[in-house]
Formats: C-alpha cells, sequence, structure tokens
C-alpha cells in the first residue's frame, strides 16, 4: 500500500491523502462527524433529511447541477447517515478529481436549501422509510426498533429516519440551522484515493478548501448511558407475518480504548452466524447495527432470528446463552477461532483493495476514532486475536446483561411479553442556549458568487501489462491477468447453460447445490481463508471465488472436482431455496431463452449426470484469473489442476423458433408494464465499436436519446435501456421499457420512432464524441478493484469480446463515424421482431402475433 499523507487546514479540515493508487479512478469522500445522534430533540430524520438536500445544490451548482458533469464521465457520487457521522463520496475518471474536490467545497461552503427542494427530498425520503423500514418484513428489526428498548437516553434511542408526518414541519432554515450547527470544517474529515502524487493534490485541496471559514460548531452529542445491569424485553407488532422473529442485544466494548476486545466480538459474532438452534432456527449475528467499527460507543453485538414453528424466543435465548457457556471453554475455538479470524482479515483485506470501499474507510476511523490506519493495522488485528481472547468475549456474553426484542403478528406476543410496557427512554439533559445560526439564504451566499467549474485534467490509463489470453489444449479459455493491489487470486468460471438448462434453469439450480455438497466445495476453499459460491441466472452457470496466493492450488482442485465430479446421484428435486422472486426483466428474459433455445439436439437429458456433461464443456467455458502471479503462472497452474477435464466437444446450437411476434407472460394486471424489444444481432455488418457506441447513445446513458424520451413523455416512472448480451448462445440487442399501463403505445410508437430517426439520419459529431467519452470513462469502473476486474471480464469474455478488445477498447471507441452509428443502430434495433411483455393485456397496439410457449 501506497504511503498516506495527512495534513489539517487552517479552517480545521482534516485531509487524508492515499497518492499514486494504481488505478486510472480516483475516489474523494468527506465524512462530517454528525450522524442521527447529533439530532436536537424533537428532529428525528433531520440529518438524513439534509444529505439528501446537500445534493440538491449550492451556491455554484443550483437546480441538482451536482450531476451534470459527474453522470457524463461514468462518475459515480452517494451518500449515508450513520450514528456518528454522515459520509459523501464520488468515484470519477482520476482526470475528473479537481471537479469533484471542487462539487465537495462548494457544498460545504455554501449549501442551496430551498423550499422547492425540501418538498421534492421530503418525498424521495418518505418513499425510502416506506422501502427500507416500513415495507420490510421485520424492517424495524434490528434497527431502529432494538435501541429503543436497549438505550436509556433518547440520543442513542431515537429513530435515525424519524416520521414523515413530523418531517414535514421542518424548515429550510432548521435544515440550515442542522448544517451550520454540525457541518463545521473542524469536524470533517476529507478523503482521496487517487493516482496522482501527493503534491498534485495538496496543490487542489488548497485551492478549493483553503478558504471554506471555518467556525464554531456544537459540542458533540452526549452518548452517556447507564451501565447494563438488568435484562431488558419488549415486543413490536409487525403485521402481516405468522411467524415470530427476534433482535438480542448486548453492549459491545468501547473500541476507542478496548480496540482488541472489541476485535474478538468480530470474530466470536462470525463464529455464531454458524451456530443453528436446535430447533433449526438459522442465527444472524454482528457487531454494530450497521456494520463493525461504524459508530462510536455505545453499540451493540446483536444476534437475530426467524423463529420456525416450536421455538420460543425465551427457549433461543436460552439455547444461546448455553452456547456462548460452551464458546468460553478451553478448547471448544481452539481450531475455529483461529480460522474465522483468518477468514475476516482476509475478507477485509479483499473489500478494502476497492477504491471507493478504502476511501470511506479511512474517512471513517479518522473521524470517529482518529486513526485512518485502521483501514491496514485491523488486517493484523483480526489475523493475531486468538481463542482464547474469543472464549474470553463469549464468557462476557454469557454472564452480561441482554436485551430482548420479539418480534411478531397481533396476538402471538402477549405470552412472551411481561404485562407491563417497556420503559421510554430516559430523561435527557438540557440541551446548551443554541448559537445564532445562519438561515438558509444566508448559507448559500458565501461571499464572492458562484465559482467556475474547473475543466477536466489528464486522463489516467488502465494498466493491463502483461495479461494474457489463451486456451488450453482441452478447449478452456484462459484469461490471466497479473494484479498486485490486494494478496488475493480471483476467479470466475462461467459457461453457458445451453438448452438444457435455458429450458429447465430450476433443475441447473438443483445440480448446482447437489455439486456443491459433493465437493465440499465452499468449506475446502474456507479452509485456505478463501471463498467460494456456485449460482446460475437462467443464462449462465458461475464458479466465483477467492482465496489467497497461497491457497490458489485448492481453489483450482476444487473447481477440478466441480467440473468432474463423476457419476451423480439420481436426480431428486430439492426443496427450494429462500429467495426473492424474480425480477420482471429476468421473467422476461427466461420466457424468451425457453422460446429461443427450442428443443435440446440430443433429447432432454434425464439424469444430473448427463445434464451436467452437456452443461459443463472446457470448449465452452471461459476462465478469469486476476491475482498477484505472473499471467503466465496463473495460466499454468489452471492448466495443471484442469487438464484432465475433457467432453465430446461444443454444444450444440439451439434452433430457436423462427418469425417474431408478441410473448406475454402472465401476470396479474398493474398499473406498470414491463416490456422488451428483442433481435438477434447479425454476425456481419457493422463493427463492434460502432455497436457498443450505438446501443449507448441510443439508451445507454443519462443524456441518451431514449432518457431524452422519458423526459419529453414527462413521466417519472418511465424506464428506457437499450443493451446487448448473450441470451441462449445468440448475441441479442434489447430495449426495455417500464411505462404506466395507459402509455404502453405512445412509449413504443416513440422507441420505434428514435430508432428509425438515428438510422435514417447520422447523429451529430458532438453526440458522437459524448457517447465515446461516456462508454471510455464508464470502462474504467472495471479497475476499482480486483474482484471487479475479474467480473467486467468474465461478462465481456461471456458476450464474444477478448482481452485485446479490453485493451484496446480506448482508441477503438474513437474511431467510428456518425455514418457508422447509423448502420450499427440499423444492425441491432432495425429488426426487433420478439416482444416480450410482463402483463394479461397486451392492447391492440402491440400484437404482431402470437408466439406459442
Amino acid at each position: 500500500m501506497t504511503t498516506l499523507h495527512r495534513r489539517t487546514l487552517p479552517n480545521g479540515l482534516r485531509v487524508l491523502i492515499q497518492p499514486n493508487w494504481p488505478t486510472p479512478r480516483a475516489a474523494v469522500s468527506v465524512h462530517y462527524g454528525a450522524g442521527f445522534r447529533s439530532e436536537p430533540p424533537g428532529s428525528e430524520g433531520l440529518a438524513h433529511l439534509v444529505e439528501h438536500l446537500m445534493f440538491r445544490g449550492s451556491q455554484s451548482l443550483p437546480g441538482g447541477r451536482f450531476y451534470d458533469d459527474l453522470h457524463p464521465l461514468g462518475g459515480t457520487a452517494n451518500g449515508t447517515t450513520h450514528p456518528d457521522y454522515t459520509d459523501y463520496f464520488q468515484v470519477v475518471p482520476a482526470e475528473a478529481l479537481e471537479q469533484a474536490l471542487f462539487r465537495e467545497a462548494d457544498r460545504m461552503r455554501a449549501p442551496l436549501f430551498t423550499e422547492a427542494e425540501l418538498a421534492s427530498q421530503l418525498f424521495q425520503v418518505g418513499r425510502e422509510i416506506a422501502t427500507m423500514r416500513d415495507g420490510r418484513r421485520y424492517g424495524r428489526l434490528p434497527w431502529p426498533a432494538l435501541p429503543a428498548v436497549m438505550f436509556r437516553s433518547l440520543v442513542n434511542a431515537h429513530d435515525g429516519y424519524g416520521e414523515i408526518a413530523k418531517l414535514r414541519d421542518v424548515t429550510v432554515d432548521d435544515c440550515a440551522a442542522f448544517f451550520d450547527a454540525t457541518y463545521v470544517p473542524s469536524g470533517a474529515v476529507l478523503t482521496i484515493v487517487t493516482p496522482h502524487s501527493a503534491d498534485e493534490v495538496w496543490t487542489l485541496v488548497e485551492r478549493h478548501f483553503g478558504d471554506v471559514p471555518g467556525r464554531a460548531g456544537d459540542p458533540p452529542p452526549d452518548r452517556a448511558e447507564p451501565p447494563a445491569d438488568e435484562h431488558r424485553r419488549a415486543g413490536l407488532v409487525v403485521p402481516g407475518v405468522t411467524r415470530l422473529a427476534l433482535a438480542l442485544g448486548y453492549r459491545l466494548p468501547d473500541p476507542g480504548d478496548r480496540l482488541h476486545d472489541y476485535v474478538s466480538y468480530m470474530v466470536l459474532a462470525r463464529l455464531a452466524a454458524r451456530w443453528r438452534h436446535p430447533g433449526s432456527a438459522r442465527t444472524h449475528a454482528g457487531c454494530g447495527f450497521f456494520g463493525p467499527l461504524d459508530a462510536l460507543a455505545p453499540d451493540a453485538f446483536v444476534v437475530t432470528s426467524v423463529l420456525p414453528d416450536g421455538v420460543t424466543p425465551d427457549g433461543f435465548a436460552t439455547e444461546l446463552v448455553a452456547e456462548w457457556h460452551r464458546l468460553s471453554g478451553p478448547t471448544a475455538v481452539r481450531d475455529d477461532a483461529p480460522r474465522a479470524a483468518r477468514e475476516l482479515a482476509a475478507q477485509h483485506l479483499r473489500r478494502h483493495a476497492d477504491i471507493e470501499e478504502r476511501c470511506r474507510a479511512l474517512g471513517r476511523f479518522e473521524v470517529l476514532f482518529e486513526r485512518a490506519e485502521l483501514v491496514d493495522d485491523l488486517v493484523d488485528l483480526l489475523a493475531g486475536t486468538t481463542a482464547d481472547q474469543v472464549a474470553q468475549a463469549a464468557g462476557t456474553l454469557a454472564e452480561s446483561s441482554r436485551t430482548l426484542l420479539i418480534a411478531g403478528p397481533p396476538g402471538r406476543l402477549d405470552e412472551h411479553l411481561p404485562p407491563a410496557e417497556p420503559p421510554e427512554a430516559g430523561p435527557q439533559k438540557s440541551p446548551a442556549p443554541p448559537r445564532n445560526r445562519r438561515t438558509a439564504a444566508e448559507l448559500g451566499a458565501a461571499p464572492g458568487g458562484p465559482r467556475v467549474m474547473p475543466p477536466l485534467g489528464e486522463p489516467v490509463a488502465p494498466d493491463l501489462a502483461g495479461s494474457r489470453e489463451s486456451r488450453l489444449p482441452n478447449g478452456l479459455r484462459v484469461v490471466a491477468v497479473p494484479h498486485h493491489r490486494a494478496p488475493v487470486v480471483e476467479l470466475r468460471l462461467r459457461v453457458p447453460l445451453g438448452p438444457d438448462g435455458w429450458r429447465d434453469p430450476e433443475r441447473v439450480a438443483d445440480l448446482l447445490r447437489v455439486l456443491g455438497a459433493r465437493t465440499d466445495a465452499a468449506r475446502r476453499v474456507s479452509a485456505v481463508g478463501g471463498e467460494l459460491h456456485l449460482s446460475q441466472d437462467g443464462q449462465w452457470a458461475d464458479v466465483t471465488g477467492w482465496a489467497p496466493p497461497t491457497g490458489l492450488t485448492t481453489l483450482l482442485t476444487v473447481v477440478a472436482d466441480l467440473v468432474q465430479p463423476g457419476e451423480l446421484p439420481e436426480h431428486r428435486p430439492l426443496p427450494p431455496q429462500p429467495a426473492a422472486p424474480p425480477a420482471p426483466n429476468q421473467r422476461m428474459d427466461d420466457a424468451l431463452r425457453r422460446l429461443w433455445a427450442g428443443e435440446p439436439v440430443d433429447g432432454p437429458a434425464g439424469d444430473l449426470t448427463t445434464l451436467h456433461r452437456r452443461i459443463f464443456r472446457p470448449v465452452d467455458a471461459t476462465l478469469v484469473l486476476v491475482g498477484p502471479l505472473s499471467a503466465g503462472g496463473l495460466r499454468n497452474e489452471a492448466g495443471a489442476a484442469l487438464a484432465g477435464w475433457l467432453t465430446a466437444g461444443p454444444a450444440p446450437r439451439p434452433r430457436p423458433a423462427e418469425g417474431g411476434g408478441l410473448l406475454v407472460v402472465p401476470d396479474p394486471a398493474g398499473p406498470v408494464v414491463h416490456l422488451t424489444l428483442n433481435g438477434r444481432e447479425p454476425d456481419d455488418g457493422s463493427s463492434e465499436s460502432a455497436r457498443y457506441l450505438t446501443t449507448a447513445l441510443l439508451g445507454g446513458t443519462s443524456e441518451a436519446r431514449l432518457a431524452a424520451l422519458c423526459r419529453r413523455l414527462g413521466n417519472a416512472e418511465l424506464v428506457m435501456l437499450a443493451r446487448r448480451d448473450v441470451l441462449a448462445g445468440y448475441r441479442r440487442a434489447s430495449i426495455r421499457l417500464t411505462m404506466p399501463r395507459d402509455q404502453v403505445d405512445a412509449v413504443v410508437d416513440g422507441v420505434r420512432a428514435e430508432v428509425r430517426a438515428l438510422i435514417a439520419e447520422p447523429p451529430p459529431v458532438d453526440e458522437v464524441t459524448a457517447a465515446g467519452r461516456y462508454c471510455t470513462t464508464q470502462m474504467l469502473a472495471a479497475f476499482d478493484s480486483p474482484a471487479r476486474l475479474a467480473d467486467a471480464l468474465r461478462h465481456t469474455t461471456a458476450a464474444g469480446r477478448g482481452l485485446e478488445w479490453v485493451i484496446r477498447r480506448p482508441a477503438l471507441l474513437g474511431t467510428p463515424g456518425p455514418a457508422e452509428l447509423s448502420a450499427a443502430a440499423h444492425d441491432l434495433f432495425g429488426a426487433m421482431d420478439h416482444l416480450v411483455m410482463l402483463g394479461d393485456d397486451p392492447g391492440p397496439g402491440l400484437i404482431v402475433k402470437e408466439i406459442g410457449p
């Protein structure tokens, strides 16, 4: 890792710079030491509302212009509100670093809070509350319901979302006063992770943040809590559920002065998450309501579970305490605790190789603990945690007071609760006399007036030096990329499901579960400090894994066992795994995939062994390896492990139904309609780069023609997206639409008119240039971490492109002219003869002809 540079500006702003980071993008975050614990009594939800408003305008970027220069470059920005801090972060191409700093400095200096934006963001916050808290099953469990019972102080106990009915009384001056009292430079941390040198970045920081005025803020909130010296319990009524659920909370040690003890609880949480109650109740355990080391004390060690029939909350709690006693024994965690500690250390290291995650963690650890270096130190702290330390943590929980919150349907809680109501939050200390705070009008009028957005700097090219693509003797395509940012090797194996799998993906899911259990794949890879997952999405079977370089041989050996398992048992459909219902787009794709796949040429695969052999063919598969070894070394390791993977040859190409028309996927009628227009790409004609740009220009960016059509139609619910992928073995171009039912004909006609116009008249040069700039910069996101790079290469190679395309793409995207994009629009979107609709009433304006099931 490169050296972390620190400095404090005269206004009190602390600045952290991680220079020379090996990536073509830069990350910028600002952490303000104010979260929902900083809200004045009676203002619950104010901190979150202000976070929303901070994106909606500042003196130099009014009216939501924050994103105007960000989105066209493929950049991203977001913010989150936590108990003790609020963070804002951007990830942009390296050439746009100064623009990112300008945006953050401008809203630190002079945010604009207007009545119109407040009304708009109250609506958005209301939707977020309805979705994230009130709309989810047991959505208040464990947060914000458990702190309300666990803590006495309103500062610690209140709901940081608040209630939208009360938030509607908030004024713009209330928001301005909260900003003025808490968003002070001396309480903030600016963090930059970038490929630039430290000297270059210091110049930019001083230019944009040096004249932000320093000022006095309010003192930090009093988070003091009385000792947890008694068990507490309460109930939470949850309409619409049938089972009881619970959350158990214990006080955690203060990480500010007992960090080693806190880390022991992180390891214990990993062990506890593997524990299952004798009545088969699954358990989730973790440190903190928002994750480990995400808040100052007091915070909680939390265990949650949805209880099967026959398991009572008290029975669960009794068994859990017995488990704490067992884990506190001298030998119970002797082997498991060190292994869990190593796994957590490796996961932390891998996660923070991502530029955004690293930037945010540096700022978070600095604003909370004044120790940004903890992002790296935590690896050794975790790996060095001993079994005795974990056993001691378990013993402490066994004897500690706990809070039990029971959630369930009306009428089922009384038998598990005492008749008395849970105690209310204790009395609050009298707040300090309020300072005179600026109004919203004063806040947005910094001296000197609006400033001009700086120009872009010099781009930084991605580095794929030393990468190699080749085929093993058995036909397996191997893409090997040396990457030294994190000491792990990322592995992605992707194979097409073929006609058998495309017609019956549920059976493939059963096959993958049998494979995972038969080979003990996940446990074997976990034992060497890595992870491995098997999945399918109806189109592909994926093996996704990672391991330290010392565990690469084991990882590849496990993959070899998965692709060569020998005879498999007779297929007995397994009970379906709990999962969210498939998204509308997936349901439509599944229907079209079955149609295009046709019947398998060799007849249906009647057993799992035959199904496995038809799917797992090396000549159809791609293996991607990204890690801190040479490409030759990665390829040789793969060749040694997978040389014995042999099949009879590639899968036969499916014979899809001919012709076109409308395929209706049954779905209850609703106000929103989902529809896709689909066509198979021709193998010849326009170039790959022209097709790539055309798809973005038509419907792949916020400034695309279909996005402009959405704005003209004036409905915020409209979604139009052009894309290319592979479906049932065929390269496909599609346009996905989501629209109100009463606008179906107008939307489809409008989309077809946009396609005809693009085919008939070449786009202006500046539109082509903008699309090329977006595509070139957006692809840089693949280099944010080794894991993302491996994922991007998996998707790219599965779509029929190679490593050479990835390396040369920036140059190739600059070659097509406007006329070539019109030709590509004809090739891709001119003959979209398969329409798929999720619904039951297509309407007379849509039907071409019916397609059978």
